[in-house]
Order: C-alpha cells, then structure tokens, then sequence
C-alpha cells in the first residue's frame, strides 16, 4: 500500500503543468486584421519590402483623407457639392467681376449672365480636372502589375502577387472606377455648358451686333483702333451705335453721356478729368 502511495505521488510531482494552450489560440483567433498604430492603420495585406505609406491601398485611403477628393465618394454628394461650388462662384466672384463691364441694365443682362456663366465654368474646369488626376493616378497605381517605389534614395518595383493584384483590382473596380465616372461625367457636362455659352455670346452679337457680349468697353489696342475706323467708314454701323448709346438714357432723355464712357481704354484716349472721361461726370 505504502508503495502504491509512493509511486502515484512521484507521478504527481514529476509531471508537467498543463499549458492553456487552447486560451492561446483563442486568442490569436481574434487578432484583429486592421491594428492601430499611433492612429494610423497598419493593413495586414500590405505588399512587403514596400513603405507602407506608398503602397496603392495606403494612397487611396491618403487620397480621400486630402480636401475636396471625398466628394467623388456619392454620387448624390458630388452632384450637389458640384452645384454649391457654381453657385457660391457665381454670386460671389463671376458677377461681381462681369458687372464692371456689363453694368448698364436690362439691356446688358443676357450678357452679364453668359459671362459670369463663362467665368464660373471657367474656374470649375481645372478644379474637377484636377480631382481627375488624382483618383486617375489611384486607379492606375491599384491596376498596376507591379508597385513602383522610392527606398534607399532609388526607384524600384516590387511585383504583386496574385492575392494582391486581385484584390487592388477589386478595390479599383468597386471603389475607384464608379468615382471617375461621375467625375468624367461632370467634365464633360462643364465642356458642353462652355460651349453653349460661348454660342450663345456669339449669336448674341449677331443679333445684337456690338451691344452683345463684345462690347464697346472690352475693346483695347488693336481691337479698338478697328473699331474706331469702322465708325468713320460706316454710317449704317456709326448709326446702329448712336442708336445703341441713346438706349441708355433716362426715360425723360436726360442721363445720355458719350458713348465712350463705357470704356476705360477710350476714356483715356479721350483725356480730361483724371483718366479720361470729357462729359462722362
């Protein structure tokens, strides 16, 4: 008995404490695969030997964090926020600028329109061409067979592997491609409203001949020395201008002044009072 005893207690102390080995992996289970590392996340698929800051899922994620690159992201969100930036450019910057030269109303009115409309799509222009490079360049960099980068002051190129050209080519397809659509779309819809504009200006002058959108007071240099002979050397034009001039008196006729008062270049030339003006006090 005593010998039975003594054996199963040798057995108790020789053995091994039990290990939680299944704690353990429990708990390597539920690593997570997106970690935060001083608030910047650490993807768990990046490309190696590639600086994490220039791998293609980096710089989309850089790319939407930038100013104004985001709108792209809805396609409900880019529309208005396309439609606010018209509008804030047209009260607060196109009109003020056209309604130094188109400031005799009604009658200028079509023309003030057409070129604040011209100045603000003017001004959008290079602003969603310039978004179009940038997600231009994600796309590109996600499609791309092989990563290019800059280490140890050199450019190299590290090739993906097939787990991860799929998924850049995913991430493009679902994420990047839909935003340059909209944001093709809106070029084009800027492209087409330029040039309705810019016809209708033109036939604004047919119409109206020199009180359309080229008027007297845009003339300068060249432009206006034709101008001038025009009017000595052709009474039907030298006619259709006074008639111009007399619609902007009052209604009781007084308020007419000289018709170069509308432009600074022939006040000038015209000399008196400062910058030019005889008669346009």
């Amino acid at each position: 008995m005593l010998a039975l005893f003594a054996s199963i207690s040798s057995s108790h102390v020789g053995a091994r404490p039990v290990r939680p080995v299944v704690a353990r992996r429990a708990v390597r289970a539920r690593a997570p695969l997106l970690v935060e590392t001083e608030n910047k996340p650490a993807f768990a698929f990046f490309q190696r030997n590639v600086p994490e800051d220039q791998q293609p899922v980096a710089e989309l994620q850089n790319l939407r964090s930038q100013a104004f690159y985001d709108w792209a992201d809805s396609n409900e969100a880019y529309t208005e926020k396309l439609r606010g930036l018209y509008l804030g450019t047209m009260l607060f910057l196109s009109l003020p600028i056209a309604s130094q030269t188109f400031n005799v109303l009604p009658f200028e009115l079509p023309q003030l329109f057409l070129s604040a409309n011209l100045g603000t799509l003017a001004v959008m222009l290079p602003f969603v061409i310039r978004l179009r490079v940038g997600w231009g360049f994600v796309s590109k960099r996600l499609l791309e067979k092989a990563s290019y980068y800059e280490a140890e002051s050199r450019g190299l190129l590290a090739r993906k592997d097939r787990t991860t050209q799929t998924r850049d080519r995913l991430i493009q397809k679902r994420e990047v491609a839909p935003n340059l659509r909209r944001i093709d779309v809106s070029i084009a819809a800027i492209i087409v409203g330029l040039f309705i504009s810019t016809l209708s200006a033109e036939v604004i002058t047919l119409v109206e001949g020199e009180a359309g959108p080229s008027t007297l007071k845009t003339l300068t240099g060249d432009a206006a020395i034709d101008y001038t002979n025009r009017l000595r050397g052709d009474d039907e034009f030298a006619a259709r201008e006074q008639a111009r001039a007399r619609r902007k008196a009052d209604e009781n006729g007084e308020g007419l002044k000289p018709a170069y008062c509308d432009s600074r270049y022939y006040k000038i030339l015209a000399g008196g009072n400062g910058q030019g003006g005889v008669g346009c006090d």
